[in-house]
């Protein structure tokens, strides 16, 4: 019986001794306080000594005096004089501390290896790498571009390579500039134009800003900052839009009558596509013929064409008759080439799907140039160079694609209104042509070659309307669109306007061709 009360009484006196210990810990370990007046709440973190040490760090809270109503609360002396010595340490230690972050921020140095590509005019800033300051506040993405130099004298050189390139900033930039400045302009810099190359120094021969003419016809500068580190940014390269007529007469073939010219090459193919709906180029066009082209262009300082040029107004003179080119855009937005009646030159199909090529046999009987016998010819062969690009004749769906026997590598194409056109012989399909692709007219679909019964490079090109196969040279389709009743005053008046146009434009004289 005593035994068991004196257990009891043990375990009662354990629990109240593990209370009273928990408490004290509690206490000792709980160096906040919160004391509150009227307006402010204040909340203080100090340890369990009375030596109150201003260098400790321990978080204060401060009220929106900044610690001025203490004096309000119920505190002793002693305690109320250590807490404003706090109040205006952490005060101070705060404001020192949000000036030296400004300093930092202000006095961060610009990366000058990051190129920075500039879509217009404005120069205003240039992007930076984005790195973490000591004052945790992140450097800004962007930069402003240095102000342009006063340079008493600009040293300008046309850059064949990137050994010539190497040598020349070897002569002007010291070691320390000269491996990143390379790095940069190497793979950019444009080796085809002239004076692709420019250095814009001081009286003491030292450079400030290097300029080039890069790949994406834009310039590609570089210019020093206040560190003496070059900045490179881009900026689009000062052009001039110029008017350009040319009459040419018709050698050997319309494409290299172009190309001879130097007529650009956006051009001689937007001339041609759009004279291969209508015109027979082996039977329609002879040498002597004439060719009339206007077109716009935005141009270099060094006569490069900038951009994608447009083909104003094309005419064809041929011996008994001609054909007028003129372009207009609808009020639907679409802009396309129409002839003087308002009706678009393009038609539904093109009769000859691939450019500068040489009709090399027409439809009908043939000997056979392999076999040796005569035989039905369902198609006309174009004779042209070995991977030539082949244009899809109209807006279809392929239906065929891969090797075909004799016909080698084999392209089928459904178009509208019951047709089908074939390609055969090709060489290789272009990327992502199979069956079942959508194609528009004019897209590339594969390359001229000679796969399958061949003797040479030609692209083998039939059409089938409902089943039946049809001359590809004889087709008469109508136009895919046209001007509407409603818009035809205000299209005589733009074709009236382009023929002015086309005879107040001087003639561009051109090499390797017959001009007027």
């Amino acid at each position: 019986m005593f035994g068991s009360n004196f257990k009891k009484f043990n375990s009662v006196l354990i629990i109240f001794l593990v209370f009273i210990s928990l408490k004290n810990i509690s206490k000792f370990t709980d160096n906040t306080i919160e004391i509150s007046s009227d307006e402010y709440t204040y909340q203080f973190s100090y340890d369990n000594s009375s030596n109150w040490n201003s260098d400790d760090e321990k978080n204060v809270n401060f009220d929106p005096d900044g610690g001025k109503n203490l004096d309000a609360l119920d505190l002793e002396s002693e305690i109320k004089k250590s807490l404003k010595k706090r109040f205006e340490l952490k005060k101070r230690t705060e404001s020192e501390n949000i000036s030296q972050n400004i300093a930092n921020y202000v006095d961060t140095e610009v990366v000058s290896d990051y190129i920075y590509d500039q879509n217009d005019v404005s120069l205003s800033l240039v992007p930076v790498e984005e790195t973490i300051l000591f004052s945790g506040i992140p450097e800004p993405k962007i930069k402003p571009i240095p102000k342009r130099p006063e340079y008493s004298k600009s040293v300008i050189i046309s850059i064949k390579n990137k050994k010539m390139l190497l040598k020349n900033l070897e002569n002007y930039l010291d070691d320390s500039q000269l491996s990143l400045v390379y790095r940069s302009l190497e793979n950019s810099i444009n080796f085809n134009f002239e004076e692709n190359l420019t250095f814009l120094m001081d009286e003491e021969d030292y450079v400030l800003e290097i300029q080039t003419l890069s790949k994406n016809f834009k310039n590609l500068n570089s210019r020093r900052d206040i560190n003496e580190k070059f900045i490179f940014y881009y900026e689009k390269t000062p052009t001039e839009t110029k008017v350009i007529r040319n009459r040419l007469v018709v050698k050997e073939s319309v494409s290299r009558t172009l190309k001879s010219a130097e007529i650009p090459p956006e051009i001689a193919k937007e001339f041609i596509q759009q004279l291969s709906y209508t015109i027979d180029f082996q039977r329609d066009v002879k040498s002597g013929d004439i060719i009339d082209i206007l077109y716009e262009a935005d141009f270099t300082k060094n006569e490069n064409i900038i951009g994608k040029p447009d083909l104003l107004y094309g005419l064809m003179n041929l011996r008994d008759h001609k054909l007028e080119l003129f372009r207009y855009t609808l009020n639907n937005g679409v802009t396309d080439y129409f002839d003087a009646y308002g009706k678009s030159i393009r038609k539904h199909l093109m009769r000859t799907p691939v450019q500068g090529a040489r009709l090399s046999s027409k439809f009908g009987v043939r000997k056979h140039p392999i076999l040796g016998y005569s035989k039905m010819h369902r198609g006309v062969d174009f004779a042209a160079k070995r991977g030539t690009p082949i244009m899809a004749a109209g807006d279809g769906r392929i239906t065929f694609s891969g090797r075909n026997g004799a016909f080698g590598r084999f392209i089928e194409i459904k178009h509208l209104n019951n047709f089908k056109t074939s390609y055969a012989h090709l060489y290789k399909f272009s990327k992502g042509t199979k069956k079942g692709k959508l194609v528009k007219q004019g897209e590339i679909i594969g390359y001229v070659g000679t796969s399958g019964r061949s003797t040479g490079p030609h692209l083998h090109y039939e059409v089938k309307h409902k089943n039946r196969t049809i001359n590809p040279m004889k087709l008469r389709l109508e136009s895919t669109i046209n001007v509407e009743e409603q818009d035809m005053s205000n299209f005589y008046a733009n074709i009236s306007l382009a023929r002015e146009r086309f005879l107040a434009t001087q003639f561009t004289e051109s090499e390797g061709a017959e001009n007027f």
